[in-house]
């Protein structure tokens, strides 16, 4: 039985909100191997950077919140101002904090090219032999993005600050429009300004069902991590009921930050690719709608012979062969 989702024609089709949905968990099923393995190798190591940075960063935030709340002069009125301002100068003198902010968003278009790009190199044409898609394959299309797509992250954050600081009703319709912005770039090629305007045609009468997927995506999946939430809320509290007794606050400080850090990480990896899936999905969806892409593919297709490939079998005239 062929492999689902390893050509074109799988992805360029009109769907519903439940077809979305399915396509999502169903891409998954089928890919979860491959796509871990790209990201376990591209991604895992800046994940892994960053977890150590925003841990090293917060257990200081939250060691000078600690030291200052057990100071002498806490039971001033004035104090809590003083303590806020205190762990703000903390938080900005620390070198690591510049740092941690370009290791975040590196560590976030890595992560959605290495999901985009993945998806691309499924994109074959009809006929054409699915192979099982290598690391090395989709580097070869995040790298191509990565430099633009740093850059586009801080272009697109402050066309959203900027949109929310005109009455908000802006900035809430443009998180929604440039949701698709990086699937559009990494499978169009286009430029950041051509790709926004590529987001505002696809979704132009059709906001809310994109707006839809998304909440019903980020619902479903919240949903089925409360679960693990809870599993890391009792892995704390462990922790904390073990090492109480024999540790200084500013330890217990910092074991949290390192539990809360992991739990963060791993929410990640299970989160966002279903999320940035559908929204690939949802992608394929507009254009076939507006512009019939997969139809005219198929149309052109007709006539032509099957690709051979591997295990590829010459018939006899009174043979059926393979449909």
């Amino acid at each position: 039985m062929p492999l689902a989702y390893t050509h074109e024609s799988d992805f360029r089709q009109e769907r519903n909100f439940g077809q979305k949905i399915s396509a999502t968990f169903e891409f998954i099923g089928v890919h979860w191997r491959p796509l871990g393995r790209a990201l376990l190798y591209l991604v895992a190591p800046l994940a892994l950077l960053q977890g150590i940075l925003t841990a090293v960063v917060q257990s200081r935030m939250f060691g000078t919140l600690l030291s200052s709340t057990y100071a002498p002069q806490s039971h001033d009125p004035r104090y809590p101002l003083a303590a806020r301002q205190a762990i703000l100068g903390a938080t900005v003198q620390n070198p690591l904090y510049y740092l941690l902010i370009p290791t975040a968003l590196l560590f976030a278009s890595a992560f959605v090219l290495t999901i985009y790009g993945y998806l691309v190199c499924c994109l074959r044409p009809a006929g054409a032999v699915p192979t099982p898609i290598t690391p090395g394959e989709v580097w070869a299309v995040v790298k191509r993005h990565l430099v633009v797509a740093f850059f586009s992250y801080w272009g697109l954050g402050i066309l959203i600050v900027l949109g929310f600081f005109f009455f908000f009703i802006p900035g809430y319709y443009l998180m929604v429009v440039l949701s698709l912005f990086f699937i559009v770039r990494v499978v169009e090629h286009t430029s950041f300004y051509d790709t926004i305007r590529r987001c505002m045609s696809l979704t132009a009468g059709k906001w809310w069902s994109t707006f839809g997927l998304i909440i019903g995506m980020i619902g479903l999946l919240y949903t089925l991590m409360f679960s693990f939430s809870t599993i890391a809320n009792l892995l704390w509290l462990a922790i904390y009921s073990t090492f109480l007794p024999t540790i200084e606050p500013g330890q217990i400080t910092t074991i949290f930050v390192v539990v809360l850090t992991l739990f963060f990480t791993a929410a990640t990896f299970l989160l966002y690719p279903p999320i940035l899936l559908a929204l690939a999905f949802q992608y394929f969806n507009l254009v076939e709608r507006r512009e019939g892409v997969g139809l005219l593919h198929l149309l052109n297709q007709l006539g032509q012979a099957p690709g051979a490939g591997p295990g590829a079998t010459t018939y006899r005239p009174h043979e059926e062969g393979e449909y």
